[in-house]
Protein backbone atom coordinates (compact mmCIF):
# COMPACT_ATOMS: atom_id res chain seq x y z
CA UNK A 1 0.00 0.00 0.00
CA UNK A 2 2.89 2.35 1.00
CA UNK A 3 4.38 1.98 -2.49
CA UNK A 4 0.92 2.43 -4.23
CA UNK A 5 0.24 5.41 -2.07
CA UNK A 6 3.48 6.64 -3.11
CA UNK A 7 3.14 6.73 -6.92
CA UNK A 8 -0.76 8.47 -6.27
CA UNK A 9 1.10 11.04 -4.59
CA UNK A 10 3.90 11.25 -6.95
CA UNK A 11 1.93 11.46 -9.54
CA UNK A 12 -0.17 13.71 -8.36
CA UNK A 13 2.62 16.17 -7.74
CA UNK A 14 4.16 16.08 -11.30
CA UNK A 15 0.44 16.19 -13.11
CA UNK A 16 -0.28 19.37 -11.04
CA UNK A 17 3.05 20.86 -11.58
CA UNK A 18 2.43 20.20 -15.77
CA UNK A 19 -0.93 21.75 -15.28
CA UNK A 20 0.52 25.31 -14.07
CA UNK A 21 1.56 26.30 -17.17
CA UNK A 22 -2.65 27.10 -17.86
CA UNK A 23 -2.55 25.75 -21.17
CA UNK A 24 -5.51 24.47 -22.44
CA UNK A 25 -5.21 21.52 -24.39
CA UNK A 26 -7.71 19.99 -27.02
CA UNK A 27 -8.01 15.87 -25.78
CA UNK A 28 -10.50 15.57 -28.66
CA UNK A 29 -7.73 15.35 -31.09
CA UNK A 30 -7.16 11.45 -29.45
CA UNK A 31 -10.96 10.77 -31.03
CA UNK A 32 -13.92 10.30 -28.48
CA UNK A 33 -14.06 6.62 -28.34
CA UNK A 34 -10.28 6.85 -27.06
CA UNK A 35 -10.69 9.33 -24.79
CA UNK A 36 -14.04 8.39 -23.16
CA UNK A 37 -12.41 4.18 -23.12
CA UNK A 38 -9.05 4.95 -21.86
CA UNK A 39 -10.45 7.06 -18.88
CA UNK A 40 -13.09 4.54 -17.86
CA UNK A 41 -10.93 1.67 -18.10
CA UNK A 42 -8.38 3.69 -15.58
CA UNK A 43 -11.00 4.23 -13.75
CA UNK A 44 -12.16 0.93 -12.97
CA UNK A 45 -8.67 -0.26 -12.80
CA UNK A 46 -7.88 2.25 -9.74
CA UNK A 47 -11.33 1.72 -8.28
CA UNK A 48 -11.23 -2.41 -8.71
CA UNK A 49 -7.60 -2.04 -7.41
CA UNK A 50 -8.74 -0.52 -4.29
CA UNK A 51 -12.00 -1.91 -3.83
CA UNK A 52 -9.92 -5.18 -3.36
CA UNK A 53 -7.74 -3.74 -0.80
CA UNK A 54 -10.77 -3.03 1.63
CA UNK A 55 -13.20 -5.77 0.74
CA UNK A 56 -11.00 -8.41 -1.21
CA UNK A 57 -14.68 -10.80 -0.32
CA UNK A 58 -16.30 -8.70 -2.06
CA UNK A 59 -14.06 -9.79 -5.63
CA UNK A 60 -13.58 -13.51 -4.45
CA UNK A 61 -14.90 -14.45 -8.11
CA UNK A 62 -12.20 -12.52 -9.94
CA UNK A 63 -9.31 -14.28 -7.28
CA UNK A 64 -6.69 -16.77 -8.66
CA UNK A 65 -4.71 -19.12 -6.69
CA UNK A 66 -0.89 -17.40 -6.59
CA UNK A 67 1.56 -18.97 -4.96
CA UNK A 68 2.89 -16.72 -1.81
CA UNK A 69 6.28 -16.71 -3.46
CA UNK A 70 5.08 -15.34 -6.08
CA UNK A 71 3.10 -12.84 -4.96
CA UNK A 72 6.52 -11.47 -3.61
CA UNK A 73 7.79 -11.06 -6.90
CA UNK A 74 4.39 -9.32 -7.88
CA UNK A 75 5.04 -6.65 -5.04
CA UNK A 76 8.80 -6.21 -6.33
CA UNK A 77 7.89 -6.04 -10.07
CA UNK A 78 5.02 -3.42 -8.46
CA UNK A 79 7.68 -1.22 -6.59
CA UNK A 80 9.89 -1.20 -9.84
CA UNK A 81 7.04 -0.24 -12.20
CA UNK A 82 6.00 2.51 -9.73
CA UNK A 83 9.57 3.39 -9.83
CA UNK A 84 9.74 3.45 -13.28
CA UNK A 85 6.82 5.67 -14.12
CA UNK A 86 7.99 8.22 -11.56
CA UNK A 87 11.15 8.29 -13.33
CA UNK A 88 9.22 8.84 -16.27
CA UNK A 89 7.16 11.75 -14.84
CA UNK A 90 10.54 13.47 -13.39
CA UNK A 91 12.16 13.37 -16.62
CA UNK A 92 8.99 14.42 -18.65
CA UNK A 93 8.83 17.14 -16.41
CA UNK A 94 6.29 20.25 -17.85
CA UNK A 95 5.46 18.38 -21.41
CA UNK A 96 3.47 15.88 -19.49
CA UNK A 97 0.14 15.73 -21.11
CA UNK A 98 -2.79 13.16 -20.45
CA UNK A 99 -4.04 13.50 -23.90
CA UNK A 100 -1.80 13.47 -27.40
CA UNK A 101 -1.18 16.35 -27.95
CA UNK A 102 2.30 18.03 -27.25
CA UNK A 103 2.28 21.19 -25.17
CA UNK A 104 2.82 24.76 -27.01
CA UNK A 105 6.64 24.99 -25.25
CA UNK A 106 7.30 21.48 -25.53
CA UNK A 107 11.09 20.27 -25.65
CA UNK A 108 12.19 17.07 -26.90
CA UNK A 109 12.51 14.22 -24.48
CA UNK A 110 14.92 11.36 -24.94
CA UNK A 111 16.61 10.72 -21.90
CA UNK A 112 15.57 8.84 -18.85
CA UNK A 113 13.15 6.20 -19.37
CA UNK A 114 12.51 7.46 -22.89
CA UNK A 115 16.05 5.94 -23.75
CA UNK A 116 14.60 2.40 -24.23
CA UNK A 117 11.33 3.31 -25.00
CA UNK A 118 9.58 5.89 -26.74
CA UNK A 119 6.12 5.10 -24.42
CA UNK A 120 7.04 4.37 -21.07
CA UNK A 121 4.02 5.49 -19.52
CA UNK A 122 2.52 2.95 -21.40
CA UNK A 123 5.05 0.04 -20.49
CA UNK A 124 4.34 1.02 -17.02
CA UNK A 125 0.79 1.21 -16.51
CA UNK A 126 1.11 -2.37 -17.99
CA UNK A 127 3.96 -3.64 -16.13
CA UNK A 128 1.95 -2.16 -12.78
CA UNK A 129 -1.56 -3.54 -13.57
CA UNK A 130 0.06 -7.18 -14.31
CA UNK A 131 2.58 -6.69 -10.92
CA UNK A 132 -0.31 -5.80 -8.59
CA UNK A 133 -2.93 -8.03 -9.77
CA UNK A 134 -0.05 -10.91 -8.97
CA UNK A 135 0.68 -9.44 -5.80
CA UNK A 136 -3.18 -9.15 -5.10
CA UNK A 137 -4.22 -12.82 -6.67
CA UNK A 138 -6.55 -10.91 -8.50
CA UNK A 139 -6.76 -11.77 -12.21
CA UNK A 140 -9.31 -8.26 -12.50
CA UNK A 141 -6.75 -6.03 -12.25
CA UNK A 142 -4.48 -7.35 -15.19
CA UNK A 143 -7.37 -8.02 -17.32
CA UNK A 144 -8.38 -3.76 -17.18
CA UNK A 145 -5.42 -2.74 -16.95
CA UNK A 146 -3.96 -5.27 -20.25
CA UNK A 147 -7.42 -3.71 -22.14
CA UNK A 148 -5.86 0.04 -20.78
CA UNK A 149 -2.58 -0.42 -22.40
CA UNK A 150 -4.16 -1.91 -25.42
CA UNK A 151 -6.13 1.12 -26.14
CA UNK A 152 -3.15 3.46 -24.96
CA UNK A 153 -1.27 1.25 -28.15
CA UNK A 154 -3.84 2.04 -30.08
CA UNK A 155 -3.75 6.16 -29.40
CA UNK A 156 0.18 5.97 -29.99
CA UNK A 157 0.01 6.39 -33.59
CA UNK A 158 -2.12 9.68 -33.74
CA UNK A 159 0.00 11.13 -30.56
CA UNK A 160 3.31 9.81 -32.68
CA UNK A 161 1.67 11.87 -35.43
CA UNK A 162 1.55 14.73 -33.31
CA UNK A 163 5.44 14.42 -32.15
CA UNK A 164 6.58 14.19 -35.65
CA UNK A 165 4.80 17.46 -36.79
CA UNK A 166 6.58 18.89 -33.68
CA UNK A 167 9.85 17.34 -33.90
CA UNK A 168 9.98 16.10 -37.14
CA UNK A 169 12.99 14.61 -38.36
CA UNK A 170 14.46 14.44 -34.90
CA UNK A 171 11.44 12.45 -33.92
CA UNK A 172 11.85 10.77 -37.05
CA UNK A 173 15.37 9.42 -35.93
CA UNK A 174 14.32 8.67 -32.31
CA UNK A 175 11.49 6.30 -34.07
CA UNK A 176 14.01 4.43 -35.87
CA UNK A 177 16.42 4.19 -32.89
CA UNK A 178 14.22 3.68 -29.61
CA UNK A 179 11.34 0.75 -29.39
CA UNK A 180 7.88 1.85 -28.95
CA UNK A 181 6.66 0.08 -25.52
CA UNK A 182 9.71 -2.20 -25.38
CA UNK A 183 13.48 -1.76 -26.33
CA UNK A 184 14.76 -2.60 -29.48
CA UNK A 185 18.08 -3.24 -28.10
CA UNK A 186 20.30 -2.47 -25.32
CA UNK A 187 23.24 -2.12 -27.27
CA UNK A 188 22.17 0.56 -28.83
CA UNK A 189 21.38 3.84 -26.40
CA UNK A 190 21.10 7.05 -26.71
CA UNK A 191 22.69 8.70 -24.03
CA UNK A 192 21.35 12.01 -24.59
Amino acid sequence: MAVGITFLLGGGYYRIRSQQSGERLDRSKEGWPILIGIRLLGLVTMLSATAWLWVPAFFARASWPVPLWARWIGVGVFTCGVAWLLWMFQTLGRNLTDTVVVRKDAHFVNGGPYRYVRNPMYTGVLVVGVAFGVALGAWLIPVSATLLFLLLAVRTRREEKYLVERFGAEYREYMGRVGRFFPKSFGRRNVD
